[in-house]
């Protein structure tokens, strides 16, 4: 697995890293990456970025809310995580 994936500091850069670990897998099985190597492992890592997005904008919240919404995106990440492929070890 690409650690950067997981630890890069931007959401272009985890998406970059998603993007360079199916280049190498697909080179890997010695085929060419299609369109839909890169739309279909992509998708739960793109929600996965929406997500994160939204929690760091409820935590710059201010209100009563905060804990609440915080807490059902956390649950939406847990869903989303569980459909990332498990060659991608997140």
């Amino acid at each position: 697995m690409n650690g950067r994936i997981e630890h890069e500091p931007t959401p272009e850069g985890r998406l970059a890293a998603v993007a360079k670990t199916i280049m190498l897998r697909t080179a890997e099985a010695k085929r060419e990456c299609d369109y839909a190597d890169f739309r279909d492992a992509l998708r739960p890592f793109v929600e996965r970025e929406l997500i994160l997005a939204r929690i760091d904008e409820a935590r710059k919240a201010a209100g009563e809310r905060l804990t609440d919404r915080v807490g059902e995106l956390a649950m939406e990440l847990i869903e989303v995580n569980t459909r990332i492929p498990s060659e991608f070890d997140i």
